[in-house]
């Protein structure tokens, strides 16, 4: 966990007590063990940062919507969980091993949605309301999913690295933004390879900054500006010899349908376009590289013909013990 501050000087923040909280939640607050979660429990909130609890609750089998309280005008959130989603979180990173890179172990474990590891991140981070109650995670649990949560950001890297060195073929404008986001993603690797994993860009220079990433070298991660620039960051955290190409997949994307106009059949795709004479494929995308020009390529992935993933089997390759 990387925050260090009590729930009083969290919330001390946003000019709150935590009594002023827990009045104000009434029996919302009740149902089970309340936990601060977000920026203010992992120590980097501000003035205008929302209050986020998160309950675990008996009886319940999906997260609950939002209950919304404004405390002034600090908005409240609040929302209920199964008690048991901590433990299933745990079961199913625990299920797969973990390899190390230099700069921290990752899992082998599938990277989960979005959603799945925005909770994660919370809760990794989640200060309890009551003193008696213990964290979400025990250590175990707690190194597991953070080394899913790594795993996550790795993808990330590899996605992204693909599609900049497509990019680089055919549209320098969207290849210098892909190389940048990408650099920045590799920040975001490393700052949850050392244990931060709060989650929202915005905080990344000072989750960087409080973990002892000196402001240059932070700074070289925004500037990344093409695979030479990327392969020099990435030298000391193992990842310099990869190639992105060859550890990811172009997949039809599972969501595409079919749809048949007159005599003509299209491609339905999740962004609501039509695209005739899609493409279509399940293999890497070392293999799409070289029978596909780029450009089509590229536009495949960005409008929704192929799902761009990493092969977790590619990827077990290069990540051995």
């Amino acid at each position: 966990m990387t925050g260090q501050v009590s729930v009083e000087q969290a919330l001390g923040v946003v000019g709150l007590t935590l009594s002023e909280v827990v009045t104000l939640g009434g029996t919302v607050l009740t149902a089970g063990p309340a936990y601060l979660v977000g920026s203010l429990a992992g120590g980097l909130g501000n003035q205008g940062s929302d209050v986020d609890i998160h309950l675990l609750v008996p009886g319940i089998d999906k997260p609950s919507p939002a209950f919304l309280f404004f405390a002034g005008q600090t908005p409240i959130d609040i929302e209920h969980y199964p008690e048991s989603m901590p433990a299933a979180m745990v079961a199913g990173a625990l299920a797969y091993p973990a390899r190390k890179l230099p700069i921290g172990p990752v899992s082998l474990a599938p990277a989960p949605g979005r959603r799945t590891r925005r909770t994660a991140s919370r809760w990794l981070n989640a200060l309890p309301l009551e003193p008696d109650q213990g964290p979400i995670f025990d250590r175990t649990g707690a190194e597991a999913v953070r080394a899913v949560l790594v795993r996550a950001s790795l993808d990330q890297v590899l996605q992204l690295w693909a599609m900049a060195r497509l990019a680089t073929q055919v549209d320098a404008e969207a290849a210098g933004y892909l190389w940048g986001r990408t650099g920045r993603e590799v920040l975001e690797l490393r700052c949850r390879a050392r244990g931060d994993v709060l989650t929202s860009e915005k905080w990344l220079p000072d989750r960087a900054a409080r973990l002892g990433f000196g402001p240059a070298f932070s700074r070289s991660h925004y500037t990344c500006g093409s695979e030479a620039d990327l392969r020099e960051l990435v030298a000391d955290a193992g990842l310099a010899d990869w190639d992105p190409w060859r550890l990811t997949a172009g997949r039809t994307e599972p969501q595409r349908r079919r749809i048949r106009l007159g005599r003509t059949d299209y491609a339905l795709t999740r962004h609501g376009r039509l695209i005739a004479d899609a493409l279509t494929a399940e293999t890497s995308v070392a293999d799409l590289a070289a029978r596909v020009p780029a450009q089509r390529l590229l536009h495949a992935i960005r409008n929704g013909e192929l799902a761009l993933e990493v092969s977790g089997d590619a990827l077990g390759e290069v990540l051995h013990d």
